[in-house]
């Protein structure tokens, strides 16, 4: 029968005891233990000291017969004899073989067996003090020495073999002392009652020590269960701190750490058996306009719903883990056919609408995927690929799967080159500004002019803008770029019309970084350029990356004196919703609408967002025109404000000067080119739609 356990509360170490204390006098300090884990520890030890303690016995039952040999009636000493080693031979081997061994016993039968043990001392020690008053009767006085020592040796490895079990220690004494000592006193031999009283003293502090003995053993065996107790709850906190460390907290499913844990452990099996798999990397489409209309709770509760819909189909050959934010992860122990399956499943799955708090949310998804050996041949560079993978369908054709090719390991490796081209970089030699100018219709006067990016890098030549934006942006050393352009635009308004406006991109990460919004200011205040000629132009993304971040930095730029502008308006997702909270002065339209006016729908729009703009009180300017009859088409409408090839190319900063001074241009007018005005579009332009009459 199993031991039954019971739970203790830790105890505060114990204060040292002194060497003599009456504490051992109490009857608190021979009650017998209540603590599991010792009643079993006090039957183990009896176990092994009992047999022993009968082993003694019947030894000093041999040696009592042998020295009273022919000193008294042989029958009577003999038969006493040797019912003692017969019943100490038994009892011993009662002990070693049929009783069960300590892990077998349960705690009320080893509590029973302590009581009986303690019981059985009161005739075993009666019966042999009996008999050494029976040998004494008979013997010499070398006998009767040799009796007592009998009787004192029995005594004494008594209590010891009974050292856990003070209680019948004690009994052992007082039911051998004590009667012998009266029977000496009664006798009248002074020396056998010094001896008697000797030993009594001697059992006696034998007692006390067997009784420090017995309480260091409970404290032993009660710090050790306490310890196992601890070493259990640790060993259990282990395993929940490992569960809780690879289980994502929101939607309990696998984290980034366990996927990649099993992605490493699956590239080593695949590798020694020569098979393959596929990874996957799922990002949900329209996750972010989610969060920022119904709030992040709701964006929780979707991603609880969509990592539900995703474990539904998890199996031993597909593993399925929320990487963070709107991304999972997929470990597919198939070939490429298994993967396009799979990646068609999640993709029907995910495009079903989701019923949140009465909400009925549509999502999406895109999933790139990589295989292995073919894509990389480690974990890191598999996960990479099929990451890169997801990044080139997001771009291309969102709501699709893609697998990883050749194709974009070229791209993969000319980025990687672009990235290590941009951190070696020469920034303030490599870098230029370019400006468009910003012409107003109504007048043909230079409004202002946009600041471009260039840069010309030493390793790989002319680099896009877009391109090396978005890797300066993903190596997060935009700031370095963005201070540095600032710098040069800032160097160049010295030598340009003072009323002239200068207008500078900020990208996603420039306006949520405090460092970057300082060195701006700090330039604007080093250089001593009158704040009101600077707008920050921002696009949506920015704003939505993080919306207090960047309100509370704008609003230090606007507080200084310089505009914000919202740049490629009407391509995001929530334009309108925060556009009556976002502290503007000015709404750029995309391109994308300029350039297809032509489209009544599209004109329709353009028309409504100059109607809002007048509304808000905020100016209007159109980008990307690209003809003369884009031009006519804005000023019919009622756009001022305007930029595109159709006006003015981007220039360096000497041809710009020349293009403000050629022909009849003074500087400071910020007229337009003769040769421009001398177009008869633009001519016919001034003539048929001279500028508004404002309301008196």
């Amino acid at each position: 029968m199993p031991v039954t356990k019971q739970t203790k509360r830790p105890r505060a170490a114990s204060a040292a005891k002194p060497l003599v204390s009456a504490s051992w006098l109490k009857p608190s300090s021979w009650a017998y233990s209540t603590d599991p884990d010792v009643l079993i520890g006090q039957y183990a030890n009896l176990k092994r000291q009992v047999p022993l303690l009968y082993l003694l016995l019947i030894i000093i039952a041999i040696a009592s017969l042998y020295l009273m040999a022919g000193a008294g009636p042989f029958l009577i000493i003999g038969t006493v004899a040797g019912l003692f080693v017969a019943v100490g031979t038994v009892r011993m081997v009662w002990w070693i073989w049929f009783l069960p061994e300590p892990d077998q016993i349960s705690v009320a039968e080893a509590r029973s067996l302590l009581h009986r043990t303690t019981l059985a001392v009161l005739p075993i020690c009666i019966s042999y003090v009996a008999y050494s008053f029976l040998l004494d009767a008979y013997g010499d006085p070398t006998q009767r020495a040799g009796v007592a020592i009998c009787l004192v040796m029995t005594a004494t490895g008594c209590i010891f073999c009974l050292m856990h079990l003070p209680q019948a220690a004690l009994l052992v004494n007082l039911t051998t002392m004590v009667p012998y000592s009266i029977y000496q006193v009664v006798s009248g031999n002074e020396t056998f009652l010094m001896v008697a009283l000797i030993a009594a003293m001697v059992t006696t502090l034998m007692i006390r020590v067997s009784l420090n003995a017995h309480e260091a053993f409970t404290e032993l065996i009660t710090s050790r269960a306490e310890l196992a107790q601890q070493r259990g709850k640790a060993e259990r906190l282990a395993v929940e701190n490992a569960r809780l460390a690879m289980t994502d907290v929101l939607t309990g499913m696998p984290n980034r750490r366990l996927f990649l844990s099993y992605l490493e452990d699956r590239v080593q099996r695949s590798a020694s058996a020569g098979s393959g798999f596929v990874v996957g990397v799922l990002d949900l489409d329209r996750f972010k306009p989610v969060n920022d209309i119904h709030g992040h709770a709701t964006g929780d509760y979707l991603l609880v719903e969509v990592g539900k819909r995703l474990q539904s189909i998890a199996s031993d050959t597909l593993l399925v883990a929320r990487l963070g934010g709107d991304e999972f992860g997929l470990l597919i122990d198939g070939d490429d056919a298994t993967a396009s399956a799979i990646g068609s499943e999640v993709i029907t799955l995910l495009h079903q609408p989701f019923l949140i708090d009465g909400h009925r949310l549509s999502l999406g998804c895109s999933i790139g995927f990589a295989s292995f050996p073919f894509a990389g041949t480690t974990a890191i560079s598999i996960f990479d690929r099929a990451d890169y993978a997801l990044y080139d369908v997001k771009a291309e054709r969102r709501g699709a799967y893609a697998f990883f090719t050749p194709e974009l390991e070229t791209h993969l490796r000319a980025e990687t080159e672009l990235e290590s081209a941009l951190l070696s970089a020469d920034l303030a030699s490599e870098l230029a500004v370019e400006l468009q100018p910003i012409i107003c219709l109504d007048t043909a006067k230079v409004r202002g002019v946009e600041a471009l990016a260039r840069w010309n890098s030493a390793l790989v030549g002319q680099v896009d803008p877009t391109r090396f934006i978005k890797v300066a942006e993903r190596l997060n050393i935009m700031g370095n770029i963005t201070t540095t352009l600032f710098a040069k635009l800032l160097a160049y308004a010295v030598v340009l019309p003072g009323d002239l406006g200068l207008s500078f991109n900020l990208s996603t990460c420039d306006i949520v970084s405090p460092g970057t919004i300082d060195m701006l200011i700090a330039t604007i205040v080093d250089q001593g350029i009158a704040p009101e000629r600077v707008t920050f132009e921002i696009t949506e993304t920015a704003w939505m990356q993080d919306y207090q971040t960047a309100i509370t930095h704008i609003e230090r730029l606007r507080s200084m004196g310089v505009a914000i502008a919202l740049d490629d308006f009407g391509t995001g997702f929530s334009s309108l919703s925060y556009l009556s909270r976002l502290p503007i002065d000015k709404i750029k339209i995309d391109r994308s609408f300029v350039c297809n006016l032509a489209e009544p729908g599209v004109g329709k729009i353009v028309t409504a967002i100059m109607s809002m703009c007048e509304t808000l009180g905020v100016e209007c300017i159109a980008e990307g025109v690209e003809s003369m009859e884009d031009c006519l088409t804005l000023k019919r409408m009622g756009c001022s404000l305007a930029q595109g090839y159709a006006l003015a190319r981007p220039m360096d900063i000497a041809n710009l000067q020349a293009w403000l001074e050629d022909g009849n241009c003074q500087p400071g007018d910020g007229c337009l080119q003769p040769g421009l005005l001398a177009l008869p579009a633009f001519a016919e332009l001034q003539n048929r739609y001279p500028p508004p009459r404002k309301a008196s």
